[in-house]
């Protein structure tokens, strides 16, 4: 007799959606679950009540993620792991992070109510300080992957103290942090159910995005040197205006951007002497761009050097994070749970960063988008349809069983 599948327990799941947000509920209809909170302990202690009500065994590691695992049948397998995390920004939205918790956990609890294990143990994780206030994003997640710096808790965190004090108010050893780094290997896969965060599905009315991959990120400075003057005895012709010779910069970024494919950003933009009565002697400016292939960045940053030094300016890059393209095995599975469910999807880059872009250092990884409401996040309006919810857990527990299936005792595809 074949064994009944396991469904996702939309009501349910819905409702865990709904009491996670009322833990730091904000009168304007948010969540304020800064990391190491009050309200972000008490929602990581739920996650964990409810992780051990589904038949998992719950522990933390010394990073202060928590980790809820599901046995599988099979001895010696790595884990398949599911999760995202709790935290948010001040006064965010319910959905980003607690939704692909949420929905891992849902994920499981189907497993468990149809008296099922997989041949691979699951795992669900809920990492700690996703969001960036303490000194930088990610914090528990590249803990996990190996990619933490230590000097990072000596870091501000968004209260302005340093992020050590957070982590022992939360009984969290700084010192231990690194050694929650797991090896490569040690899971078979980690796959994150996440709002969109933008309107790309939302504005397509599909309801499932295959993430392709986490964009890489450069951002430069373009410092632009005139001549501060009176702005009223001096004439137009006799003049050497900063913000006049950073101006048409500013509109290439954007040209650039449109024509590599990609998204381009100036961010910020400091004139001085920044009064009114004086013609802007020096102008230095942010901009960023980010895509998913690196010719395509290297080529677009070839475009943006060339034209910030044509138009006067000294320009230079200041950061780049890598894209993290997202494993072929893992996008084959989230396919493959799209098309059993007659769902219709489209491949997607994810423009934001996420736990998956460090996990990626440790195990294949991939991700799942659901429609955010207008492309709002990090905001009360952040809104995606309970249906989306539902949608999205389905996909993801039948992601998990089709890896499950297609990974061999290797970890192979």
């Amino acid at each position: 007799m074949a064994e009944t599948r396991p469904e996702i327990d939309g009501e349910r799941l819905l409702g865990d959606l709904e009491a996670l947000a009322r833990i730091g509920a904000t009168p304007q209809g948010g969540v304020n679950r800064i990391a190491f909170s009050p309200a972000d302990l008490e929602a990581r202690q739920w996650v964990e009540e409810a992780m051990r009500a589904a038949g998992m065994e719950v522990h933390r590691d010394p990073a202060g993620n928590t980790i809820g695992t599901y046995p599988g049948r099979e001895p010696g397998l790595a884990p398949i792991a599911l999760g995202s995390h709790t935290d948010t920004v001040p006064n965010g939205g319910r959905y980003d992070g607690a939704l692909g918790v949420i929905a891992a956990l849902a994920s499981v609890r189907a497993l468990h109510a149809a008296g099922q294990r997989l041949r691979h143990p699951v795992e669900v994780i809920n990492f700690v300080a996703e969001e960036a206030t303490m000194g930088g994003g990610t914090f528990g997640s590249r803990a996990m992957a190996g990619l933490f710096d230590p000097a990072s808790i000596h870091h501000e965190a968004v209260d302005g103290r340093p992020v050590a004090e957070h982590l022992r108010s939360a009984g969290i050893d700084p010192e231990a942090v690194a050694t929650a780094a797991r090896p490569a290997g040690s899971l078979a896969a980690y796959v994150e159910l996440h709002i969109e965060q933008g309107g790309v599905l939302d504005k397509a009315g599909v309801p499932v995005g295959v993430v392709e991959g986490i964009v890489g990120i450069r951002r430069y400075t373009a410092v632009f040197e005139g001549e501060a003057n009176h702005a009223g005895t001096t004439p137009m012709d006799g003049r050497r205006d900063a913000l006049v010779m950073a101006a048409p910069f500013v509109l290439a970024v954007r040209e650039i951007a449109v024509a590599h494919g990609i998204v381009g950003t100036v961010g910020t933009l400091r004139v001085s002497p920044g009064a009114s009565n004086v013609i802007p002697g020096r102008v230095e400016l942010t901009a960023e761009i980010r895509g998913l292939d690196e010719a395509t960045l290297d080529a677009a940053e070839a475009a943006l050097q060339a034209r910030a030094e044509a138009d006067g300016a000294a320009f230079a890059r200041i950061s780049a994070k890598e894209p993290v393209v997202s494993d072929p095995a893992v996008v084959a599975a989230v396919e493959t749970a799209c098309r059993d469910l007659g769902l219709a999807y489209r491949r997607m880059p994810s423009g934001a960063g996420h736990d998956a872009m460090c996990m990626a250092a440790i195990t294949r990884q991939g991700m799942i988008f659901v429609p955010s409401r207008r492309g709002i996040s990090h905001s009360p309006e952040e809104y995606t349809a309970p249906e989306d919810c539902v949608t999205g857990a389905r996909v993801l527990l039948g992601t998990l069983l089709a890896l499950d299936a297609a990974l061999d005792s290797t970890g192979e595809g």
